[in-house]
């Protein structure tokens, strides 16, 4: 059963945003300021998807020159995003692997310290352990979501979902408890919201916000724009 996305439910979203957003807002004021950016070489190893570091702040699918351009902006603690990444992925895979689509997923850290924390593992992992290990991490953080209002897990959590999926322990362990990426995190929620996105999922096809009165609906639009693009 899909969760609607009512008003009353982008109220809860903006809500958190505004009251979690401590973490975010309380370090605007750095800002802008030059941090590393996570780096990775595109990777095709035992796979037929190309996978590489893609506009400063996302992980890309596919061909960049691509047709069309996908890009879904999200938060890896948010139930909605965790139900469009289960509806969606299998689609976007197939559109990137066979070039229909240039599929660039922009996590950013909008509800709390968990957010921030595992999307600072997530750039990590893409830069110590390459951008196909960085997709299937992707996916597991998703897999094995926490509960929005329940406990958050630690850092050794983080680590051991990635080394689940291939990450090695020692390369990612010093990136994530020292938040290597702390600076490109605030830097990627300030270019997020200079892009209008305030509230995830947040998806766009050929830079055109779709919109969808439930997941399913975002699901099913974002595959219907993908499949006919505007010239």
């Amino acid at each position: 059963m899909n969760h609607r996305l009512t008003v009353g439910a982008l109220v809860v979203g903006i809500v958190a945003i505004v009251g979690a957003g401590v973490a975010i807002q309380a370090q605007r004021d750095t800002t802008g300021e030059t941090g590393a950016v996570p780096t990775a070489t595109t990777s095709v190893t035992e796979s037929p998807l190309q996978v590489a570091p893609a506009d400063t702040y996302g992980l890309g699918m596919g061909d960049p020159s691509a047709t069309v351009k996908v890009e879904i902006f999200e938060d890896f603690l948010c139930p909605f995003c965790m139900e469009y990444e289960v509806a969606s992925r299998d689609a976007l895979r197939r559109y990137a692997e066979d070039g229909t689509a240039y599929v660039v997923y922009r996590p950013i850290a909008f509800l709390n310290e968990y957010s921030a924390r595992a999307l600072n593992a997530f750039a990590v992992v893409m830069e110590k352990s390459g951008p196909l290990v960085a997709l299937e991490f992707h996916d597991r953080l998703y897999d094995v979501q926490p509960a929005e209002g329940g406990t958050m897990p630690d850092n050794e959590w983080l680590i051991e979902q990635a080394v689940a999926v291939g990450a090695d322990a020692d390369d990612i362990r010093p990136g994530i408890e020292g938040y290597q990426f702390k600076q490109w995190i605030i830097n990627g929620a300030d270019d997020a919201s200079k892009r209008r996105v305030n509230a995830t999922p947040t998806v766009f096809v050929g830079g055109v916000q779709v919109q969808g009165i439930s997941i399913a609906d975002l699901v099913q639009k974002a595959e219907d724009a993908i499949e006919n693009p505007t010239s």
